[in-house]
């Protein structure tokens, strides 16, 4: 299939058929890494049978032990559910169907209607704009694993009510970041890519146009020199624009997974129109990833957010690295991360921490310093689902 779509995908775009790479099959141990830190994640984090069990409840990424609050925080269990579902795309699993198909039914038993589409910082759900993204994000991958209309509705409701609440035309356009609007931000592709998914699913304009609203906005005030693009931009413009190249882990001006999250619209529209200057972003994109964040050792660097900079890695894998005239260096960064996190940000529990290139915990490690910990559900989540990414072909 890989290769018959390249061969379309050549054919539209009058490209040359040496300009595409052949699959590039992984070697078996990417899966394996990715089977064994999905487990390891699951024994913290899941209770019950996987066919009548949910995702653990959480606060700031830690199980709670009241019974008062079990439900927990609903984008926190989003990390982990976009990973599990991921991983069951690789490799179909049955069993994580089950624990898909449960942990929906159980977030749907304990969240209302009203609250599952609700935004804003008067919710109490989905406080600011990348809440409500990752909640979204979470609805779209039940509904792609279960194929429960419920699920495809509360995104449809959730993120119609996200345009509606954080939209405007200040700042030249796109989404608010929160009900503060101090700064509007990256962080807002979640929402833009749910929104074309669901225009996708059901055919409604009116989440391809806002979509495509925001997209513009952040390509013409987020767009760097060096196909990168800023996290954030307020009234004086691009936060840390007098500092482009301020990008370390545990601090960036620039955010990996808005980053992955652009590329990844990019590809989706090129693929959508078949107007090639969307693959030309997207590969522009890909070249800075690689130039500016990774290490000299050529590992993915946790950025900005060690909470969700994995978040899209898997939809990156398969949308960027199959377009005609990806960089096969792309993917071996992505195989190179995979193979640090595992044995580098791995702690003997079986936790996973942001500092990508080890040390999972300790004083050596800045996300730790800095407490996102290994042992926060979203820390760990995004960490493997980097790994997830990796046995993608």
């Amino acid at each position: 299939m890989r290769a018959l779509s390249h061969l379309l995908l050549c054919l539209i775009t009058g490209m040359s058929l040496l300009s595409v790479s052949a699959a590039d099959t992984a070697p078996p141990r990417y899966r394996e890494q990715a089977v064994s830190a999905v487990g390891d994640v699951l024994k913290h984090f899941w209770a019950g049978s996987p066919d009548e069990g949910h995702i653990a409840g959480t606060s700031h990424g830690l199980p709670i032990s009241s019974p008062k609050h079990e439900r927990g925080i609903l984008w926190e269990r989003a990390m982990l559910y976009i990973t599990l579902e991921n991983l069951w795309q690789v490799t179909g699993d049955a069993t994580l169907l089950q624990r898909l198909r449960a942990d929906w039914n159980y977030t749907k038993k304990m969240f209302s209607v009203a609250q599952l589409e609700a935004c804003g910082q008067a919710s109490g759900i989905n406080w600011a704009a990348d809440d409500a993204g990752w909640s979204a994000l979470m609805y779209l991958a039940a509904h792609h694993a279960t194929g429960d209309a419920d699920a495809l509705a509360r995104a449809r409701g959730l993120v119609r009510a996200s345009f509606d609440h954080w939209l405007d035309d200040q700042l030249g356009g796109g989404l608010w970041y929160s009900d503060k609007h101090e700064r509007k931000s990256l962080y807002q592709t979640a929402l833009v890519l749910a929104a074309l998914k669901i225009h996708e699913l059901t055919g409604d304009e009116y989440f391809h146009e806002q979509a495509l609203k925001c997209y513009a906005w952040m390509e013409t005030h987020l767009l760097r020199e060096d196909g990168l693009y800023w996290c954030e931009y307020a009234a004086a413009g691009p936060t840390g624009k007098n500092r482009p190249k301020d990008i370390h882990e545990a601090g960036s001006v620039v955010f990996l997974g808005g980053n992955m999250a652009m590329g990844v619209i990019h590809a989706r529209l090129f693929r959508s129109t078949h107007d090639d200057k969307y693959r030309e972003r997207a590969l522009r994109n890909a070249t800075g990833l690689l130039k500016y964040l990774t290490t000299a050792e050529g590992v993915f660097i946790d950025d900005r957010d060690a909470w969700t900079n994995g978040v899209f890695a898997g939809n990156w894998a398969r949308e960027i690295l199959s377009l005609p005239g990806a960089d096969s260096g792309l993917r071996t960064a992505l195989r190179k991360t995979a193979d640090s996190i595992f044995s580098k940000a791995r702690t003997p529990a079986g936790f996973f921490g942001g500092s990508w290139s080890g040390p999972a915990e300790g004083e050596a490690s800045i996300w730790w310093k800095k407490r996102s910990l290994p042992e926060q559900i979203m820390t760990s989540a995004s960490a493997v689902n980097m790994i997830v990414a990796a046995c993608i072909e």
